[in-house]
């Protein structure tokens, strides 16, 4: 290999590799900068959504226990968002750091090319005379010769241009560098900005709490009888779904014509309603098939908007100290009169109202069934087949906030919904 020749592969790996570790180290930023701007969108979404619910939980003219759980979750939506900013702030600062070394690197590369190529282009002039070019192509031995030695100077006059063209590329990415870290600066100082006016509002918001909760505070003793009221409900509710359950799983083990006789029954009985289908674009969800358990973190919300008021299992009452309270499903918080959905395909088992809790719906999908509590009204009826965002009713009020109570259950064991439902 010739010395001009070793010298140009010199310069394009030099440029190769410099360029290759700007472009991959900008492109794993770029995909924390990605799911970032995804996770901030998702949030801010929350945030609106339970400012419209707090809304209207603020129509009461008293303080009520579903304004405290709506300031809990606008509370902890406004601390996830100030985290977030703080995020978006350190990915500044590696995002800076980042294009400083590159800026350097590109520096550095580029005297160094530019030294490089300035050597080459002065022993090149050394021997660039027409009457050396000349002679250098009438001294070949052959024809052949000749046209290769032609060739030659040929290539090296175009690589030439070629490094120098390289050499404009890695000046005009220090450019675009330097922009983007001044866009940068002023980015992260538009976010401290941001951080201290989301910080007042959050404030603002725990003054709000803090005053409802000292107002409710003082009736204990009506809140102790709600939380007695409420345990009866949902004993009954528990009890209900346990003998729908029972009656549907003895179904199963009927003899066949008896079974037949059965279903005939049920038949007759069967309510004719119109099911009413979600707008297309509530229907707009991804079931993988027709089986409930393989749609575990899948099935659509029972309804449009809304958050979870009140998890799974056994904790602490959020007012009184020492008070445990027990939730057989979750209590989704939402918006006035909201449109209430069936989570799967499936048969409505049960229509009952059971005091404290109003009208429930149980729906059969196999051996899985979902429970949808405090409902306002009902538009199915029972027998009735129902596909996935069919409108099965619409959410009452209860504390104070329209919310209902959505149950998953596998035959007689009862699961917490969240995992099942997908993500927001």
């Amino acid at each position: 290999m010739s010395l001009k020749t070793l010298n140009k592969s010199k310069f394009f790996l030099a440029a190769l590799m410099l360029v290759t570790s700007v472009v991959f180290g900008q492109s794993q930023i770029a995909k924390s900068r990605s799911q970032l701007e995804k996770e901030k969108k998702q949030n801010l979404a929350k945030i609106n959504q339970a400012r419209k619910i707090l809304a209207s939980t603020q129509k009461e003219k008293s303080s009520t226990l579903g304004q405290v759980k709506a300031f809990n979750h606008q509370i902890a939506n406004k601390e996830q968002q100030i985290a977030l900013i703080n995020d978006d702030v350190k990915l500044i600062s590696l995002e800076m750091r980042e294009l400083i070394k590159a800026r350097e690197d590109l520096k550095n590369q580029l005297a160094a090319l530019q030294k490089e190529y300035a050597e080459m282009i002065y022993k090149a002039s050394k021997s660039s005379s027409k009457i050396t070019k000349l002679s250098f192509l009438f001294s070949s031995g052959s024809f052949n010769e000749l046209f290769m030695r032609y060739k030659y100077l040929k290539q090296y006059s175009e690589n030439r241009k070629s490094q120098l063209q390289q050499i404009n590329r890695i000046s005009e990415m220090l450019s675009q560098r330097q922009k983007a870290l001044v866009d940068k600066k002023k980015k992260q100082e538009g976010l401290a900005a941001e951080i201290n006016q989301e910080t007042k509002n959050l404030e603002e918001l725990v003054k709000q709490q803090n005053a409802i909760v000292d107002e409710l505070s003082k009736k204990e003793g009506e809140i102790k009888k709600e939380i007695e009221s409420t345990r009866a409900a949902v004993k009954d509710l528990n009890n209900l779904i346990s003998s729908v359950i029972s009656k549907e799983v003895a179904s199963r083990k009927t003899p066949p014509k008896s079974r037949k006789e059965a279903i005939e029954n049920r038949k007759k009985e069967e309510t004719a309603v119109r099911v009413v289908k979600a707008p297309k674009e509530e229907a707009d969800i991804k079931l993988v098939s027709g089986s409930f358990r393989a749609n575990r973190a899948r099935l659509p919300w029972p309804v449009s908007e809304g958050f979870v008021s009140d998890h799974f299992g056994v904790k602490s009452h959020p007012l009184l100290k020492g008070v445990m309270i027990d939730n057989n499903g979750i209590d989704i918080q939402t918006t006035e009169n909201a449109t209430v959905f069936s989570v799967f395909d499936g048969v409505v088992l049960d229509i009952s109202e059971i005091p404290g809790l109003n009208k429930v719906v149980a729906i059969q999908h196999g051996d899985y069934y979902t429970v949808y509590a405090n409902l306002n009204s009902v538009n199915v009826g029972i027998n009735q087949k129902v596909g996935a965002k069919d409108i099965i009713g619409s959410a009452a009020r209860k504390d104070g906030s329209s919310e209902i109570n959505f149950q998953i259950w596998h035959n007689f064991e009862k699961l917490n919904p969240e995992p099942w439902l997908s993500s927001r």
